[in-house]
């Protein structure tokens, strides 16, 4: 998924710039940045596997950041704990909880 998304951009941007030389840049927006989190989320509730989990952090650093600081630094304390997590229920616990604060 990291390397799907950039590939992704990287390829609208050359479609775009093929056809008009104009570079339209997408709008990053809060709704956008918390559609892209939200199914990682979802499947560390589902399988409480912090590898997926891992994902996030460039979610809420970069992006989230850039639009609601606030909720990027709960968003990343949350984060932080989940980490710090070895139980797998308690690991979804976190997760369900972050998922709500989307």
């Amino acid at each position: 998924m990291r390397v799907f998304l950039p590939f992704m951009f990287l390829l609208s941007m050359v479609v775009v710039v093929g056809c008009g030389g104009q570079v339209v840049v997408p709008e990053t927006n809060e709704d956008t940045v918390t559609q892209s989190m939200r199914p990682i989320l979802e499947r560390v509730v589902e399988t409480g596997d912090l590898e997926i989990a891992n994902e996030l952090q460039s979610y809420i650093e970069e992006d989230l950041a850039s639009v609601d600081q606030a909720k990027a630094d709960a968003l990343m304390k949350d984060f932080r704990e989940l980490q710090s997590m070895s139980d797998q229920n308690a690991v979804k616990a976190k997760a369900k909880e972050m998922l709500s604060k989307l």
